[in-house]
């Protein structure tokens, strides 16, 4: 996970209130994909854009653990000296306590949304209206449970965030389609993932993140 669209920090709001510390014990359901973009936002001056004009969209149903909330994730892969990993330009859920975690340990701009299912589809809203409306559906079996990598990063009060969550679960192909999309989030060239994954019966450990310094940008 990680950090805002322009490449500051996540913006002046600063949440009040109680939220878990790290680390957090989540279990849950993940289907993500790489959908084409001819226009994907950049990563920070400090973080590398890799090769590949796509966007990442992740939809996860952390059902049991710390927290139990539904997340939507866009981002685009990104490195930093040899670690790669997902940065976050925004990312949504329908837990206030999430949010606040997301924003104070991690540095990820997570805004507040709604979510609601209809079988395999999900309509997301915000204050600002239509997020996304998603259809998503495993194709064939999971594979054995297996670890995964999953590194994000994000900027914490100037300070570069890298996590590092220990993930294992059951992966599989999955057919990630979108049937609604706004202007306000990058334009996608197709419909349909061209990459779909479907990670079932997750469970993930988030700890607290390194913090490195950013270089000032000249």
């Amino acid at each position: 996970m990680t950090s805002a669209g322009s490449g500051a920090a996540p913006g002046p709001y600063r949440p009040s209130g109680p939220y878990p510390p790290p680390p957090w014990h989540l279990t849950g359901h993940l289907w993500g994909g790489l959908f084409a973009t001819e226009s994907p936002p950049a990563p920070p001056p400090d973080l590398s854009p890799l090769p590949v004009r796509s966007l990442t969209v992740f939809v996860i149903r952390y059902r049991a653990g710390t927290l139990s909330y539904d997340e939507l994730i866009v981002g685009t892969l990104a490195r930093r000296g040899l670690r790669a990993g997902v940065y976050v330009h925004w990312i949504w859920v329908d837990d206030e306590r999430s949010l606040r975690g997301g924003r104070r340990i991690w540095g990820v701009p997570k805004q507040l949304a709604e979510f609601r299912w209809e079988g395999p589809r999900v309509r997301v809203t915000d204050g600002q209206g239509l997020v996304a409306v998603l259809r998503l559906s495993a194709k064939g079996p999971s594979l054995p449970r297996i670890p995964l990598p999953m590194t994000g990063f994000g900027t914490l009060d100037g300070a570069r965030t890298v996590l590092t969550a220990r993930f294992a679960a059951r992966p599989g192909a999955a057919s990630v389609r979108v049937e609604e999309w706004p202007a306000r989030l990058p334009a996608l060239r197709r419909d349909r993932a061209r990459a779909g994954l479907s990670a079932a019966s997750f469970t993930m450990l988030m700890p607290a993140p390194a913090l490195h310094p950013v270089p000032p940008t000249t």
